[in-house]
């Protein structure tokens, strides 16, 4: 249990002790704030006794309590309407929060499809190259077989051009020798 001081105070050119427990810095403070406003009320009123000042200075003080304790009263209203903001506020963002949460899994999903999509895009993609690599060389097979053809047709055509030649001389030669016989029979 803290131990009692006796403090000595001056208050309106008066001198009076005062027993306190602790905090005598604060004691002091009261002190020479209702000292100043006494002083205050002394000096605005000069003829009037001691009595008026302190009751007017009483009336002041109690003044400024009032203000104040109105001021508290607006304040912790104006904390608990904050409060309430605050909490609809957090009920709002939980919200969010829920639908950012369910927005995330679909979005999820949507990147597991595009990656399945994607490989079995690639997969096709390759499949393709390897068509176009199979139809690239039947190209070049067929060209291959076009140009072998016309060669071998160029070679039908020139055997036949051949056994034509042949065949006139065969001809020919049969023309003449059936005409050297008819002339040695005549």
């Amino acid at each position: 249990m803290p131990e009692q001081t006796i403090m000595e105070l001056r208050i309106l050119d008066t001198e009076f002790n005062l027993k306190a427990k602790g905090n005598e810095e604060h004691i002091k403070h009261v002190s020479d704030y209702v000292n100043a406003e006494l002083e205050r009320v002394k000096a605005a009123n000069p003829f009037t006794n001691h009595i008026r000042i302190a009751i007017l200075g009483c009336m002041n003080i109690t003044e400024r309590l009032f203000i104040a304790e109105e001021e508290v009263r607006t304040s912790e209203e104006f904390k608990v309407k904050e409060s309430g903001e605050i909490k609809l506020v957090k009920e709002e963002l939980k919200k969010t929060n829920d639908i950012l949460a369910e927005e995330k899994a679909k979005y999820e999903t949507l990147v597991e499809e595009t990656e399945i999509l994607q490989k079995e895009l690639d997969e096709k993609n390759d499949l393709l190259a390897q068509y176009r690599e199979h139809l690239r060389q039947s190209k070049i097979e067929s060209e291959t077989s076009r140009k072998t053809i016309l060669d071998l047709q160029n070679q039908l055509f020139e055997s036949q051009i051949e056994l034509v030649k042949a065949n006139k001389n065969h001809i020919e030669k049969d023309v003449f020798k059936s005409i050297e016989d008819k002339m040695k029979l005549d």
